[in-house]
């Protein structure tokens, strides 16, 4: 269970079934018991309030996430996202960029493949393996910023700046433009939380138009001096005489490398460390033996239990009967990895964080089937010499004197920390 889900005591097992809200804050940022009671008593669930249903069995998950063809990434003008609200401010906000096109994540293929492979070679295994002095050199770096303090604000000084600077460097963003980087990143993080407001609406409408400004000029230079990164990449590649990306397209498409380069390895290098300061007996194994071998047993078992990525939305192609339930064509259905990563079924003792599982890597956390993770070899490389480089550095973790626990942001897809206070010692 989630450290922070220990002490608090809810009304899941007490209210009736017709009655839960998965979509509720509570059950967002504590969602242990609800997807523990789904998976129990209703493993196809319909949120009375959006209509969504709720698939929470690991067998069942990987079933949707190998049936594309079922149950499609393409919503049909259905969709999560505030830039699709009716309110008439947004829409003319809206007016003034471009429109949102499905593209890797939000398309299936063979569409989905000619995507993916305009930036493939970014996140091949030599040009990964190529990043590693920099990931190393990066951790390190934000480390000495607040070492001598003995204590920081882990997401903030450290979590968020590793996988930012990584991916902006491939991006091809300069370095005094990571503010607009990371504004912008939890502006489409706002943007998929489905918490929003009218005015939280019309706030990320103008930030997504001021960030489709900022990268299409960026998109302009790079067709005219076109150079080794991913914004030359999508915007001057060919393919067998196909036509190239439009705008709009490539917007899309950096929009979700943005996302999945950055906010999910943050949350993830943020849980870790609180996974860390709550399981004495886990970091001991690792700081006893901090191998490859045994960072990678706690990277894997971190990624089952964190799941950033909470969730994944398909739309069903046709009606299709699921545990006597009846969703009919069209509907949207949540493919809820967060639970199917705590099925007892598939990770006996499913609660427990365990580095020395046997199956550490079944886990969904990178999704599977056609639209796995394009950047889960980047954020496996980025957490384990970040936490390499932690432990090689930093010890004794623990909250700062008198900080409350850390608490996690209600989020329809992403599952994250908002801050870790963090103390530690220093190894000489």
């Amino acid at each position: 269970m989630q450290p922070t889900e220990h002490a608090h005591e809810t009304n899941v097992d007490r209210c009736p079934l017709h009655e839960l809200r998965p979509l509720q804050p509570e059950f967002l940022t504590r969602p242990a018991l609800l997807n523990r009671r789904l998976r129990d008593e209703a493993p196809v669930f319909q949120d009375p309030e959006s209509g969504i249903y709720f698939i929470s069995r690991y067998d069942d998950v990987v079933a949707m996430l190998k049936d594309h063809a079922t149950f499609s990434s393409v919503m049909n003008g259905k969709s999560t996202r505030a830039i699709d609200s009716k309110d008439p401010e947004v829409r003319a906000i809206m007016a003034d960029g471009y429109p949102n096109v499905p593209t890797m994540l939000t398309q299936d293929p063979p569409l989905q493949r000619r995507y993916r492979k305009f930036v493939d070679s970014a996140f091949s295994p030599a040009n990964l393996k190529s990043l590693e002095p920099f990931m190393e050199q990066t951790s390190h770096a934000l480390i000495d910023a607040f070492i001598t303090r003995g204590e920081c604000e882990f997401r903030s000084e450290f979590a968020a700046g590793l996988p930012l600077r990584v991916i902006a460097s491939q991006i091809g963003t300069p370095v005094e433009d990571l503010p607009k980087l990371f504004e912008w990143t939890n502006t489409f993080i706002a943007n998929l939380s489905m918490q929003l407001n009218v005015e939280g609406a019309r706030a990320v409408a103008r930030s997504v138009v001021e960030y489709q400004h900022y990268f299409v000029e960026r998109l302009e230079e790079r067709r005219c001096k076109p150079t080794d990164d991913i914004l030359s990449k999508v915007v001057n590649a060919r393919f067998d005489g196909e036509l190239p990306l439009n705008n709009a397209e490539c917007l899309s498409m950096l929009n979700q490398i943005l996302v999945a380069g950055n906010e999910t390895t943050a949350s993830t290098l943020t849980e870790g460390m609180w996974l860390l300061i709550n399981h004495p007996d886990q970091y001991e194994l690792i700081r006893r033996n901090p191998s490859p071998e045994m960072i990678s047993r706690f990277v894997e078992e971190l990624l089952r239990v964190s799941s950033s990525s909470a969730h994944g939305f398909r739309r069903a192609t046709q009606e299709v009967i699921m545990h006597g339930v009846v969703i009919p064509e069209n509907a949207i259905c949540f493919a809820r990895f967060a639970s199917a990563n705590q099925d007892d079924d598939q990770f006996p003792d499913a609660m427990k964080f365990d580095i020395m599982r046997d199956n550490l890597n079944d886990h969904l956390a990178f999704g599977k089937g056609v639209h796995h993770c394009l950047g889960a070899a980047l954020s496996r490389r980025e957490l384990r010499i970040g936490f390499r480089v932690i432990l090689q550095r930093l010890e004794n973790f623990r909250l700062q004197p008198g900080a409350a626990n850390p608490k996690f942001a209600p989020n329809a897809l992403l599952h994250g920390l908002t801050a870790l206070p963090l103390a530690f010692d220093v190894i000489n």
